[in-house]
Formats: structure tokens, sequence, C-alpha cells
């Protein structure tokens, strides 16, 4: 079939975007039928592609529990780009200009079917095109104009017929090495889904069955080799032939070994993306008001942990894995050795050991952590704040509260050092030492001691038991570790859970323009965690095009309003409407509305070119005409000449790591990323403090040509 009967129309979007998830395996048969876009929004998308029914196919999304993120691709990356992308939605337009999506689906294909991507099509199949012509195919609108000059420059360089394919992919490169396509849309689970609903979705628990089954053989055709050396040796048959059959079976047992750790790798790899997005989308939704009592040191702590997690989690539950297996063989390979029970009964209870000297290990550590972090919270806020030390503490006392921090990391160390060497080394050197000693007794018997064959295989038992404890005591000590690391980031975790009981903004639902007020506040009541209520009985009504002043003394709640009427925060109590409609209806479009430029020392520069900082809020990746207006306000706010004196221009770098800004560089800078969202809000907390009288009478004059309702927070 080719692409154009697989495409589906624009009008069976929603259906399409169903059909997906199920093939996907992210929904469930029988769940939300969605209805198809509305007329508004597919008459948009019929006369500009796709992307006007960006805020419908979110909404959707969210229906079906679910995310869109658009992914965009180059022109020479798209033959890469449908390798690697599913499930996802791809914007078509057919040979008669109709536009449409087609549905592609993820899956490594079998060996029969490289070099082929899976489409879903409308009569509900699967069908596999070549990827190669799909690609093209794709690109065909964006090349086709261009065609005319590559049949010149190929004809006036006289290139060869058969080397015209190799040149004409060469000119695609170079030519077409900024020209994006359309924006493919990826179906995924929210990072906030449930964790064993994203490991089943990203296959997860094959990976581990298959890596598991993998090393269960390794271990199994490794003790057989050498049980095949042993038995030779013993029966006084060890030739060429026998040495070269156990030869045989380790080259046999490589590849099995390699894939194992293959499997590992891309388990590890997949589970510590699943993680670290969970963290991110925690550490996004954490109250603003808990992060700021946190502080940098105890944030950064968190990072160091959260980095520590996915290594510790992955490597030391592989590694206590393969512990079990390694035991599990040893056990048997014991039970027919000259000590047989005794043996297997010791080793039992020998691992016993290791868990219980893992747990003590695990308490010393879980100290140890506490004391570092501390230390690493006042090294940061002493870094922070190292010039008005410097110029106001006395010298004398500049190094009491370090020797004190230092003195109790000391201790801690030298406790959880000392469980370290009892968990790591004592317990598997102890093993060999006891395990050998209770072969004694069959020496010390009358009549024939133990047989040649039955020490030989107790004797390679106990090697492997002792390789198999000292295995264990690492992973265990890995995962003690990650339990640890795991006090320290549960609360982002937690943070990034989904709340099931939180429905979709409905779709469509926007402020009107009837005459209501922008932002009605009736009876606001809000207080910080364990304190007394900042606002109480707040009453404000905003209207369009009005221009406000609020004014008031410090700590009196003026920029807590301010964060309650952007959407930053909510109220313990009250009525906080957007033209006419709540928070939970609007969803995210809240914010979308009324932007803010909050305070100095709560607002920051991105370590990022300029024009992030100045679209971030905005558009991005940003448009020539987005770049266009971006430089076009910083003129109106005088930053014009900042801007021409940097070498990159809009896309130098800027930040701490980058070109240095002063106070009302910066503050400009916040100025114009809060008037380049064109919200019909906009409310700027002490947006003017850090000006010079010229360049405030210039943000003025553009702040009022610029914005709709405005609200002006400073002090009398």
């Amino acid at each position: 079939m080719t692409p154009d009967e697989l495409a589906w129309p624009l009008a069976r979007l929603g259906e399409a975007l169903e059909a997906l998830a199920q093939a996907a395996g992210l929904a469930s048969p029988g769940g939300e039928v969605l209805a198809p876009p509305p007329p508004a929004a597919l008459q948009a998308g019929l006369v500009a592609g796709l992307a006007p029914l960006a805020d419908w196919l979110h909404w959707a999304a969210s229906r079906l529990q679910l995310e869109l993120e658009p992914a965009y691709t180059a022109v020479p990356d798209a033959d890469a780009s449908l390798r690697q992308a599913g499930p996802a939605l791809v914007p078509w337009t057919d040979a008669g200009g109709a536009p449409g999506v087609l549905l592609l689906l993820a899956g490594a294909p079998t060996w029969r079917r490289r070099g082929r991507v899976a489409l879903l099509g409308p009569d509900g199949r699967v069908h596999h095109l070549p990827r190669a012509a799909l690609s093209a195919a794709l690109c065909q609108p964006a090349v086709a104009p261009l065609q005319h000059e590559l049949d010149e420059l190929l004809a006036t360089a006289a290139v060869p017929p058969r080397r015209r394919a190799a040149v004409s992919a060469a000119w695609r490169r170079e030519r077409f090495a900024d020209t994006r396509l359309a924006p493919w849309w990826q179906l995924r689970l929210p990072p906030s889904a449930p964790l064993d609903a994203q490991a089943r979705q990203a296959r997860l628990p094959q990976r581990l069955l298959g890596m598991m089954g993998l090393f269960a053989v390794f271990y199994a055709g490794e003790v057989g080799g050498w049980a095949m050396v042993g038995q030779g040796v013993l029966a006084g048959r060890l030739d060429a032939g026998w040495l070269m059959g156990w030869v045989l079976l380790l080259f046999t047992l490589l590849p099995l070994r390699l894939a194992g750790m293959t499997l590992h790798a891309g388990f590890a790899r997949r589970a510590a993306t699943l993680l670290k997005a969970r963290l991110l989308v925690g550490a996004l939704q954490m109250d603003v008001d808990r992060v700021r009592r946190e502080g940098v040191g105890a944030l950064l702590g968190r990072v160091i942990e959260s980095s520590a997690l996915e290594s510790l989690a992955v490597g030391g539950g592989l590694a206590t894995l393969l512990a079990l297996i390694e035991l599990t063989v040893a056990a048997g390979v014991l039970s027919m050795g000259a000590a047989g029970g005794a043996h297997v009964a010791l080793l039992l209870a020998w691992a016993m050991l290791v868990a219980w000297a893992c747990s003590a290990f695990g308490g010393r550590l879980a100290g140890w952590t506490r004391q570092r972090l501390a230390l690493t919270h006042d090294l940061i806020e002493q870094m922070v704040g190292h010039r008005t030390r410097l110029a106001q503490e006395q010298p004398e006392r500049r190094t009491q509260q370090e020797d004190a921090g230092l003195s109790a990391y000391l201790t801690a160390s030298r406790g959880m050092d000392g469980a370290g060497l009892r968990l790591q080394v004592w317990l598997p050197a102890g093993w060999l030492a006891v395990s050998l000693a209770v072969l004694v007794p069959g020496f010390m018997r009358e009549g024939a001691g133990p047989s040649a064959p039955a020490l030989a295989i107790s004797v390679g038992g106990l090697l492997l038991a002792q390789r198999a404890l000292a295995g264990l005591a690492h992973g265990l000590g890995s995962l003690a570790r990650a339990a640890v690391a795991w006090q320290q980031v549960s609360a982002l975790y937690a943070a990034g859970k989904r709340d099931p009981s939180r429905v979709p903004a409905v779709y469509g639902m926007r402020p009107t323009d009837d005459g209501a007020p922008l932002l009605d506040a009736q009876g606001l009541r809000f207080a910080h965690a364990a304190g007394p209520a900042v606002l109480q009985g707040v009453d404000l009504a905003i209207h369009r095009g009005d221009r406000l002043l609020l004014q008031g003394a410090s700590g009196g709640g003026k920029s807590t309003l301010a964060a309650l009427l952007t959407g930053l925060r909510r109220p313990q109590s009250g009525l906080l409407l957007q033209g006419g409609l709540d928070a939970p209806t609007l969803g995210e479009r809240w914010q979308a509305n009324a932007a803010s430029a909050p305070q100095f020392h709560e607002n920051h520069i991105v370590s990022h070119t300029v024009a992030f900082n100045l679209l971030m809020g905005s558009q991005w990746p940003p448009t020539p005409a987005s770049l266009r207006e971006a430089e076009a306000l910083c003129e109106e706010l005088g930053l014009g000449e900042l801007l021409r004196r940097m070498p990159a221009g809009l896309q130098q770098r800027i930040g701490e790591t980058g070109w240095q800004l002063s106070h009302g560089e910066r503050s400009r800078i916040f100025l114009a990323r809060a008037l380049l969202q064109r919200a019909p809000l906009t409310v700027l907390d002490e947006s003017f403090a850090a000006l010079d009288p010229e360049h405030l009478a210039q943000c003025l004059a553009c702040v009022r040509h610029r914005t709709g309702a405005l609200l002006v927070i400073a002090h009398p």
C-alpha cells in the first residue's frame, strides 16, 4: 500500500490517536472514546497542517492519560528518525493536497523486515513500507523546489551516473542540514505514570528475564566445563581431545556472556532514563516554598544522590541476582561433594550472615551520608556567601563550625569503613576457612577419608561459593547505598506522582471577552507551612486594559498575591477565576494567560543563549519571526547596545558560565521574557527597582505599549 492509502484524515484524528495508543500498548481497548476535533480546530488544520491542532492533540492525549511531545527532524535525519521514532503521529499531505497523519509504530523489525517501517492503517491493520521510500516522500516537499539546482550541479560537474546517488545524498545533507520537517508527535506514557507501567512499556521485564536466563545457562555451562575437565583428570583420560572440548565449550559460552552484558546495558540505560524523567518531573512539581526552605546545598545533595541511585540500584540489583544464581549452582555442587548437606547448611547460614552484615552496613552508611550531605550544604552556603563572610564575619569564627562538622564526618566514616570491611572482606574470606574446616572431621575418621572425586567437587564448590558470597556482599552493599540515596530523593519521586483524581482541563475553554473581569479573586486566603495567614479575605478584580499599581511594606504579602494570581501557588480558600473559569478547568493555560516577572532574587538567568533566556516562556525552538520580535523588544528596552557588543548577538551564551550581565541588564532580560509571552495579564514584581531614571522611562513606555492588563508591584 502507498502512504496516501495509509494516511488517516484529520477528521478521524481522535479515532487515529486511540488506535495508535492501543496498538502501542499504551491504552486498553474499551477506554474513553475521543470525539473528533471541533470544526474550528479542524478548519485551522486543513488550512495550515497539523500544528494548529496542537492544543486539541495535547488535550486528547491527556484524556487517554498519555502525553504528546513534538519531535523536530531535519531533512538529512529523516531516515534515522523513522528508525527510532514511534509510536508517533507523522503529518502527511496526499497527492490531492489533503492533510492527514501517518501512524508510525515502534518495535524492532524482524530480519525479514529490515529497512522497513510499521504503519497502522485506517483499516486497523499493520502495514510495512520501505523506510527509505517513506523518508524520501516525507522530504519531497522541501527538496522538490530545489531539485533543479541539483540537476544543474550534476550536469555541470559531469558526475557519472553511478556516482549520482552518492552525490545527491551528500548535497541533501549539506543543503538541507537546517531545514526541518513538520513536527512529528511522539506518543508516550507521562513520566508521572506508575513506574511498573512505564517498565512494561519499555519491555524491562522481558529484558530482565532474558538476562537472567542467559547468565543461568552461562554459569551452568561453566560448571559443566570444569566438571568435564575434573572427570577427565580423575579418570586418567585427560588427553588433547578432552582439552579441545573444554576450550570449545568456553568459546561457546563467550557469546552468552556478551549477550547477557548487552541486555544488562540496555536494561540499565532504559531504567535510568525512566527514573531520571520521573525525578525531573518531581523536581518541577515540588512546592516552591519547600524548595526555598531546603536551600541550594540540600538540593545539590539530592542531585548527587539521584545520580548515584540509578547506577547503584541497577548495578547492585544485577550483582545480587547473579550472586543468587551462583549460590544456587554452588549449593548444587556442594551437595554432591564430600561434606554434602553440612556444606549446604553452612552456605545458607553464611548467606544470612552476609545479609545481616549488609543491614549493619546500611545503618552506618545512612549516618555517614547525613554527615556528608550536611558538609555539602555548608560548603555551598559558604561558597555562595563567601564575600559576606570575608567582609563581615570574625576571622577566628570562620572555621569553628567547619571543624565540628569534619569531626562528626570522620567519626561516621570510621564506623562505615569498619562495617564495609566486615561485609566486603572478612565474611567472604572467612567462608573459605570455615568451610574447609568442615572437611577435617572426614579425614580424622577411621578408615578411608573422602574420595578424591568427592573432595575435588567440594573444593570446586567452596571456591564457587566464595565468589558468589563476594558478589552477594558487593550487590547488597550497592543496594544499601541505593536505599540510603532513595531516602534523599524519594520526596522528588513522590512529587512527580500523577494524581488519578485530577481530570484534564476542558479543551477549548478560554477566558471570555464579554465584559467579565479578566481575573476575579474573592476571599483569598494563603498561609505558608506552620505559619500564620499571609493573605486573608483578599478581593480583587482585574479587567482587560487595567493598569494597576500595588504598593505595600515588605512582608505584606504582595509577592505571595502575585504568585496566586499567576498560578504558581494555590490559595487555601477563596475563589479565584480567570475569565470566569477556575484553575482545574483551564489547566496549564492559566499560566499562559497570566505571565509574570518575579522578584529579582527569585528570577534566574539560565546558562544558555540570550535568545533562549528571552523566548523560553513563549516559543522554543524559535522561528525567524520570534527571533526578530525578541531583538526588536530588546531595542525598545535599551538592550540593543548590549546585543551589538556581544560577538554572537542573540546567540551569545550568558549566565554564570557566559557573558556576565549587570543588575539592570538582568532586570530588563526578565522584563522582556515576560512581555514576549504576550499574555492577557502581565504581573511585574519589583521589575523596575534596579533601573536608572532614563531606562525606567524607556521600559515603562515599552510595557504600556506591549501589555494588555498590567499589575505592577512596588514599594512605596
